[in-house]
């Protein structure tokens, strides 16, 4: 199924100009830094390019399927996470016991940042040495 993943890992290996042609059938829209598509699951994406048309970032614009079906629910979970005032070690927590750690670990990273990214990875690469 061509998910959101799917078109994720080839705009991250692809140029704009390559990924534009290779998934001309599904785009909606091309403009100079950005490239609009439906995927299989009706989730529109918002693919973001660098000026060298390599891939910069996404945005997802509309809520999926599940949370339309389930928006009371998610705007509940919403509100308990903000009324317990939740820190980073307890969403953590939350994101491991429902299975979804490495999907958001990989969102979060594709999203983020380039230099962001990189200090971050730096930052372990120093916590590995101390630790040796």
């Amino acid at each position: 199924m061509k998910d959101i993943n799917y078109f994720l890992d080839k705009a991250s290996t692809s140029t704009q100009g390559e990924f534009e042609l290779d998934f001309a059938d599904v785009i909606e829209v091309y403009d100079t830094r950005s490239t609009t598509l439906t995927t299989e699951e009706g989730r529109t994406l918002i693919i973001n390019w660098r000026e060298d048309g390599s891939f910069k970032s996404y945005r997802i614009i509309y809520e999926t399927p599940q949370m339309e079906q389930h928006a009371v629910s998610v705007n509940r979970v919403i509100n308990i996470l903000r009324e317990i005032d939740v820190d980073g070690e307890t969403m953590q927590y939350i994101l491991e016991k429902v299975g979804m750690e490495d999907q958001m670990t990989r969102q979060l990273m594709m999203t983020a940042n380039r230099g962001y990214v990189e200090q971050l990875w730096d930052e372990i690469i120093e916590l590995e040495k101390s630790h040796d």
